[in-house]
């Protein structure tokens, strides 16, 4: 008895929208506190620059050394050798604790929005387990892509560049296309499978969850030593952005299997326009002849999102699993801690006055895509 009026009390209480947004509204208060307390406790110790400024010069460093052999094994065609040197550098890049730590609970709070989204109904559910291992495959994407890297750059000759016309080509044909067919490849163990179900749902989410994983790893890669100021202000998008491009990618690959006709060039469209949309993103942040236009990756992002959404609300069961906590309460939930914890760890690495400038696109990304989702989702709480 007691445990059903607790679960009515929750189904209730996060339903109702003045409890929510005080739920935000306490989060971010208590993460602002916390991180200005960090500050005056804390000697920042990242080293931040412009994207200009960034440079390589860690000529003593065992990490250096390690990507110079890399480089070296790639520079001779020793394609095989370099494959399997790579799962050591992924391995590094987890030895701090703080960008990992945070890094894990960012993805451990999209785990949970994709986890009720997904809508397992009973213990044995494919979908339950199914998203866990398309989180590690998604993680493990990383590894096919770290290896294009150096592909692309001995084969195709695509390096990082300033220049607006060779920027705008290594981050489109480079990052933006090995990043999506990186992690493409690493959904097809999980395609045959929604494929046989004929689950439109976990084709979206699961192909999420690996888009999920790879954002996480990304993620710890930004926070983990000197880096851009334009890139590490993309933090709080990096996991949902990813999340939804893959996941976009992965429902046209379904629907492109069971009606290949009419779906094979609607997904080789969704691929092409996704990887594009990727690339410009990339670019605006790195190529300083379009930084000043930082709003068109905030106009990107913004897109991508109601895609997703939109992609994902006709495939939510009707009538809807009932779950205890609102899907609304979870996903406020989950974005508002991952921007109070990434708050608490830039004042750490950089004082509160860097940490709130950096972080000021992704709020506005953020909250633009809180909006989306109050929306387009099934507990429509805006109609604007």
């Amino acid at each position: 008895m007691g445990e059903r009026v607790w679960r009515n009390y929750l189904r209730t209480k996060t339903r109702n929208p003045r409890f929510l947004w005080q739920m935000v509204i306490g989060i971010l208060a208590a993460g602002v506190v916390i991180g200005l307390a960090v500050d005056g406790l804390v000697p920042a110790w990242m080293q931040l620059e412009s994207a200009s400024e960034v440079e390589d010069d860690f000529s003593g460093d065992p990490d250096f050394v390690a990507g110079e052999h890399r480089q070296q094994l790639a520079n001779e065609g020793r394609w095989g050798e370099l494959f399997m040197a790579i799962p050591a550098a992924m391995v590094r890049g987890w030895r701090q604790a703080g960008p990992t730590a945070l890094g894990i609970l960012t993805g451990a709070c999209w785990f949970l929005f994709l986890q009720q989204s997904i809508q397992v109904r009973r213990r044995t559910d494919y979908r339950g387990w199914g998203l866990g291992v398309a989180v590690a495959l998604g993680v493990l994407s990383v590894w096919p892509t770290l290896f294009l890297i150096y592909w692309q750059e001995r084969v195709w000759g695509l390096a990082e560049s300033v220049e607006l016309a060779a920027g705008i080509r290594e981050n489109v044909l480079g990052v933006g296309l090995r990043e999506e067919f990186a992690k493409l490849l690493c959904f097809l163990p999980l395609l045959p499978l929604v494929v046989l179900k004929r689950d439109e749902l976990a084709a979206l989410l699961l192909a999420g969850g690996v888009g999920l994983g790879f954002g996480v790893e990304e993620n710890i890669g930004y926070v983990s030593g000197s880096v851009a100021t334009a890139t590490l202000g993309r933090m709080l998008v990096t996991a949902p952005f990813h999340m939804a491009m893959t996941g976009l990618i992965g429902l046209a690959a379904y629907r492109a299997c069971l009606w290949p006709r009419q779906c094979i060039p609607q997904f080789i469209a969704t691929f092409g326009v996704v990887f594009i949309a990727h690339g410009l993103y990339d670019a605006v942040a790195i190529v300083p002849a379009l930084q000043e236009l930082s709003i068109f990756a905030t106009i990107i992002f913004v897109l991508c999102i109601y895609q997703f959404f939109r992609e994902l609300r006709p495939l939510q069961s009707s009538p809807p699993v009932k779950s205890t906590i609102s899907p609304t309460a979870i996903f406020l939930f989950c974005v508002s801690t991952v921007a109070a914890a990434t708050f608490v760890y830039l004042c750490a690495a950089i004082g509160w006055q860097l940490a709130a400038d950096v972080l000021m696109t992704g709020i506005a990304s953020y909250a633009v895509m809180v909006y989306l989702f109050l929306r387009e989702m099934p507990e429509t709480m805006v109609t604007v």
